[in-house]
């Protein structure tokens, strides 16, 4: 498993909260990535990592359509697979629905597909990358936290 992401209006607040009081430390984000804003978290001892989503430039992009739908929230859980093309396919082999299948950049190849839980709709994330993720990090770690929750801050209030 790679991370766990949250949908939220207030990036600001969700980072204080997985940086300040759970102790993440920030890795990577952006304040406008493919029109969304992210925030990537780590935490010690392989804890894992969380990623904050909240709007960005795009008003009627993924985030606000499903902060709209859901409310703030667990949007996905991400698994990194070695062949996605084939896990893809194996997946819809068993009677999976996947979508959004984008394999156009190798450093961030991914495929998605909802299970159902009790009535409760979980969307995974399958991704494939051709760089590690300390890799990840420097390419897309760039800009410090700051500067994302400010550049976040200032999109239109789309609540």
């Amino acid at each position: 498993m790679d991370h766990l992401a949250f949908a939220v209006w207030d990036m600001s607040k969700a980072a204080a909260f997985w940086g300040d009081v759970m102790e993440g430390q920030y890795r990577q984000g952006d304040a406008d990535w493919r029109g969304f804003a992210f925030a990537q978290f780590g935490f010690p001892g392989g804890g894992g990592r969380v990623e904050i989503l909240a709007p960005g430039s795009d008003p009627t992009g993924f985030v606000v359509k499903f902060l709209h739908r859901f409310g703030e929230g667990m949007h996905h859980v991400t698994f990194v697979v070695d062949d996605l093309r084939a896990h893809a396919d194996r997946v819809r082999a068993m009677g999976h629905r996947v979508f959004g299948e984008d394999y156009t950049d190798p450093q961030w190849m991914e495929a998605f597909l909802v299970i159902d839980l009790a009535g409760n709709r979980v969307l995974v994330q399958l991704a494939q990358s051709e760089l590690t993720v300390e890799e990840q990090d420097a390419a897309w770690g760039r800009k410090p936290l700051g500067a994302v929750l400010e550049a976040a801050a200032l999109r239109p209030d789309l609540g």
